[in-house]
């Protein structure tokens, strides 16, 4: 079944219950595997490195979406690491994709919420090289 995986930033609000960087970020690194590793989501394995925790951890839930690799499929997992990327392979083709440096914005700030959400949505429409390094292929 071809089903579109593509998804607008008040889908992935919605699936995670708000928008933040984390989640934008995995979306379009789950996406971009899917496209460069010509995989559908019963192909494709995922595994998420990060700190195991939000914000971080949100990441798993935009790849998810982005890649179609699920919990329930069991072809996704959080590794706990001090570095943040992800990993993703189909059969013998492996790619590492490694986020640039998100912004840190001041928590202090009365319109914080505000801040992140649209922090969020700048990162959804910039390019994939703008967003993450891309190792293999």
């Amino acid at each position: 079944m071809e089903i579109p995986r593509d998804y607008s930033i008040h889908d992935l609000a919605r699936f995670h219950g708000h928008l933040g960087p984390f989640i934008v970020l995995g979306y379009r690194m789950g996406r971009y595997a899917l496209n460069a590793l010509n995989a559908d989501p019963f192909e494709l394995k995922a595994q998420v490195f990060c700190n195991g925790i939000t914000p971080q951890s949100c990441m798993a839930d935009g790849i998810q979406l982005g890649s179609g690799c699920t919990l329930g499929k069991g072809n996704i997992e959080i590794i706990k690491s001090e570095s943040l990327f992800g990993t993703f392979c189909k059969d013998e083709k492996k790619i590492k994709i490694t986020p640039h440096p998100l912004k840190t914005l001041d928590q202090n700030d009365p319109d914080y919420e505000l801040a992140i959400e649209r922090y969020a949505q700048s990162l959804y429409d910039l390019k994939d090289e703008e967003l993450f390094k891309v190792d293999g292929l």
